[in-house]
């Protein structure tokens, strides 16, 4: 049944300027605004109204700021196990400080966007040209991406108004998620939802789609994805030799041989993957930090850092062993310059100096060190251990100057302390968050209807690789169960403070679509929604996809 375009795009602007209204800053109690306002939601729909089994607010397992994911099922008419289409979007957005004397209207679009036409704030000339146009509408949320909640929203008004008359097929679920802008919590959470509603319901997943807003390289091309990178943080953590800066050579500055690794790291190309038409950019490093707290005339006994890293299609094991080798090669590279330079000291000194300590290369894997630790500890390595991190998630939890990093540090410092040999050591493990790259590629036939959809859309780009980060990472999970032992025995706090339902989420996996409206300024106070892609265009792809799909 073909929708009235002009009754969904009137459905998607009271939703959207609703739905912006709401705040909803990320990490934050502000997520919780969300509960009133779809739970009245629920309530305007007669087919929720009508089927109260049919939606609700998901408590997320252990969480500390006790969100919830709301969620919404339509159910067509066509037999018991239901072909089921995803509907994703996140609701939270980053906070309005940056509107300054705007900040007031940062959640009313059209005030806003009224306001910026007048020139109440100084802009640049691209945007201030946006803004004395209809075509688009300012505000936080609008394009990142209570937008693309909207167009989900308003399309599943209509499901739901078509099957009241048994007028629709298959099956339509709707989840709004918090946290995407931090750890995700609300797909990681979601995901043990979707395994309640598929026994509950009989449903069969065939697709997730989220509507994440895209850039365009072509102002007159729409941009859609089927796929959506992957992020992770390795851990290099390098315990030197302590020594008093005099006697340097009887130490090893752990703040050299980091140094050394981060230079054959940072930008290595190495690491930059290509997947279909899309390109991922090289590793950089986020932090990297010495273990002094005050001033002293010795080395620091040990430094660590964490990058980024990006990719298309690589497990952690994979770009892992190639920063294994990276830091062998700095090791040995940082030795053979503490040879030569302690030599020529030596040939100075007419040979009258002690010999200098032989430290040789020494680089593990956080879980061949935790192997270590057991060996040489036993049980009382282990009962600390869980104490440790017990104490690290509360402090994460109570402690707003206590962060991950702190963490982190705790557990391979306590770790290393349990074993018995103490030489120079490069431990390599991973933070938290885990984003796993995706890409229907990487499913095969069980993508071979989507991506025969996708092939017969006209007027749009299709890019292989989403690469602003998305909830679409947790839609499925390929690999096989030695990547998954990998990450759970390399990812520091595993378990205590962060978890991803990896077995899950493989039983789970569906193909993916991103398609979302034109959107611009992400995160900025100039970021807008361009109206024709929000109202028409983004809508009616995302419908044709979903009837294709259930047909």
């Amino acid at each position: 049944m073909e929708i009235n375009k002009e009754s969904l795009r009137n459905r998607i602007e009271r939703l959207i300027l609703d739905f912006v209204a709401v705040k909803t800053d990320t990490n934050s109690v502000h997520e919780n605004n969300i509960k009133d306002f779809f739970g009245n939601w629920f309530d305007s729909v007669p087919y929720f109204a009508a089927n109260k089994d049919y939606c609700g607010l998901y408590d997320i397992p252990n969480d500390p700021l006790n969100r919830v994911v709301p969620w919404a099922l339509v159910k067509g008419c066509d037999g018991s196990l239901m072909d089921t289409i995803i509907l994703i979007h996140h609701c939270d957005t980053v906070n309005t400080e940056d509107y300054k004397n705007l900040e007031n209207m940062a959640l009313d679009p059209l005030k806003l966007t009224q306001a910026l036409r007048r020139g109440a704030m100084e802009v640049p000339t691209h945007v201030q040209k946006d803004a004395a146009c209809d075509n688009w509408l300012f505000g936080r949320g609008v394009a990142d991406m209570k937008g693309g909640g909207a167009i989900h929203m308003a399309l599943l008004e209509e499901y739901a108004a078509q099957a009241l008359n048994g007028g629709f097929k298959g099956n339509v679920l709707l989840l709004s998620l918090v946290d995407e802008e931090n750890l995700s919590a609300g797909m990681i959470g979601a995901v043990h939802l979707l395994k309640q509603l598929k026994d509950k319901f009989g449903l069969n997943y065939v697709l997730t789609i989220d509507s994440e807003a895209h850039e365009r390289e072509d102002e007159n091309l729409p941009i859609y994805y089927d796929g959506s990178i992957g992020k992770a943080m390795p851990v290099v953590y390098v315990r030197g030799v302590l020594a008093h800066s005099g006697m340097i050579y009887k130490g090893l500055n752990p703040i050299n041989l980091l140094a050394e690794i981060i230079r054959k790291t940072e930008l290595n190309p190495d690491f930059i993957e290509k997947f279909g038409n899309s390109v991922c950019p090289p590793p950089t490093w986020l932090y990297h930090k010495d273990s002094k707290k005050v001033y002293d005339v010795s080395l620091p006994d040990a430094a660590l850092g964490y990058m980024s890293v990006l990719t298309l299609s690589k497990t952690p094991k994979e770009f892992m062993d190639t920063i294994h080798d990276i830091c062998t090669d700095a090791f040995e590279q940082v030795i053979a310059d503490m040879r030569r330079s302690f030599q020529h000291w030596v040939d100075l000194n007419d040979g009258k100096v002690e010999a200098q300590p032989a430290w040789s290369v020494n680089v593990k894997t956080f879980a061949q060190l935790h192997t270590e630790a057991v060996r040489d500890s036993g049980d009382g390595f282990l009962q600390v251990f869980a104490q440790i991190n017990e104490e690290i998630r509360k402090k994460l939890l109570a402690d707003s100057d206590f962060f991950v990093i702190d963490g982190i540090n705790e557990v391979i410092k306590t770790t290393l302390s349990f074993v018995k040999d103490k030489s120079p050591i490069v431990v390599l493990a991973l933070s938290p968050p885990y984003y796993p790259a995706v890409s229907n590629a990487m499913l095969g036939e069980k993508a071979a209807k989507v991506n025969a959809i996708v092939s017969g859309l006209e007027g749009c780009q299709i890019k292989n690789i989403y690469t602003g980060i998305s909830d679409l990472s947790y839609s499925m999970f390929t690999a096989d169960d030695d990547a998954i032992s990998y990450i759970e025995d390399n990812m520091l706090m595993w378990g205590h403070s962060y978890t991803i339902p990896i077995g899950l989420i493989k039983e789970l996996s569906t193909p993916i679509l991103n398609i979302g409206p034109w959107g611009k300024d992400i995160h900025k106070y100039t970021e807008r929604v361009f109206l024709p892609d929000l109202f028409y265009e983004a809508p009616r792809v995302t419908d044709f996809v979903v009837r294709k799909m259930l047909s």
